[in-house]
């Protein structure tokens, strides 16, 4: 059987869908000594550590595989040592490189300092790398219509398509998430077709799916599609879409504070830049009012001041005049009770 590689570049924005490939297309084709290979994942910070045991000598029988993360952060003295250690191939070690920085205009962008270093240039030409632009607007539908019937088994006809593409965000973790529960609905009701009506009856049950999607339409200041997305839908919005709301929002405000404040914030690259620029746009002042937001609107409920579903409505409309910048008339739950 042939050798596996001592190392393995995949430059992709979308880091699952690239652990995938590498996992189910690559390691799998070696056989059970690598599938059931130590599994160990490394930060940018942990470089030293995994250099350090590369160089160690070994007294155990089992292969190690290495998934390095964030290496379009490595600075340019990193990678000279981490070329100098690869140049000293172990058998018994499998590292792979993930490159997930964002697209640039739509297309993947090498760092240049990654082109430069000599163990890039021996992987082009032993053809160690994965690339792939990820899930895009125009890959979307059929890559959800491929890892259905593929992965899953699951015939989703275009209405179910159509729903799916609404409620989920184009990354492989969100688009498999769904079709596991999906699969585990239709295994129950022994068949493989999916309607509709499965699709809204698992939404309902997980409005998260949808309050994501709600989120990044709220950050465009898209009121339009925001109200489209829960209230002019076939959908039943419950009284349990407040507070998971509320929940989802308050974390997203959290992680908006710590970018503004420059504190340390774990994210994927390819998310950092849209963060930063919506927390430098609000500022703290309208990330206080947001988060001041969520809390009247927990209160409005729990004391029994409104019901759920009209404070849903006028939490949203107020947090969307707070991002398109329409603050000097917050009329609904902001100066209802922020003199109190």
């Amino acid at each position: 059987m042939e050798q596996i590689a001592g190392f393995y570049f995949c430059h992709c924005p979308d880091m699952q869908l690239a652990k995938e490939h590498i996992e189910n297309t690559y390691i799998r084709s070696f056989g059970d000594a690598w599938i059931n290979a130590e599994r160990h994942i490394v930060w940018t910070d942990e470089i030293n550590a995994f250099l350090a045991g590369l160089d160690a000598i070994g007294f155990e029988t089992k292969n190690k595989i290495y998934y390095l993360r964030d290496c379009h952060e490595l600075t340019l003295e990193q990678w000279k040592k981490i070329s100098l250690a690869l140049a000293k191939p172990r058998t018994d070690v499998f590292s792979v490189f993930f490159i997930h920085n964002a697209l640039d205009k739509g297309k993947l962008k090498l760092p240049q300092v990654i082109q430069k270093q000599k163990c890039f240039e021996f992987a082009q030409k032993k053809g160690w790398i994965f690339e792939s632009v990820g899930i895009t607007e125009k890959n979307f539908v059929q890559t959800i219509k491929n890892e259905a019937k593929l992965k899953y088994d699951l015939n989703l006809s275009s209405d179910v398509l159509n729903i799916l593409k609404e409620i989920l965000s184009p990354d492989y973790n969100s688009i498999n998430n769904i079709l596991a529960q999906l699969s585990l609905f239709a295994g129950q009701a022994g068949q493989n077709e999916i309607s509709p009506s499965i699709v809204a009856q698992l939404t309902n049950y997980t409005p998260e799916l949808v309050l994501f999607d709600v989120i990044k339409k709220i950050e465009t200041g898209s009121s339009r599609e925001v109200f489209k997305l829960l209230f002019n839908d076939a959908r039943q919005i419950e009284d349990s879409y407040l507070f998971a709301f509320i929940a989802l929002m308050m974390r997203e405000m959290r992680l908006l504070w710590k970018i503004k404040a420059k504190e340390q914030v774990f994210l994927p690259s390819s998310q950092i830049k849209p963060k930063t620029d919506i927390a430098v746009r609000l500022g703290f002042t309208n990330i206080s009012k947001i988060i001041s937001l969520l809390c009247f609107a927990e209160f409005a409920v729990k004391s029994g001041r409104k019901s759920p579903l009209n404070t849903f409505e006028e939490l949203i409309k107020d947090i969307l005049k707070i991002y398109k910048k329409d603050t000097h008339q917050l009329s609904t739950l902001y100066s209802q009770n922020i003199g109190n």
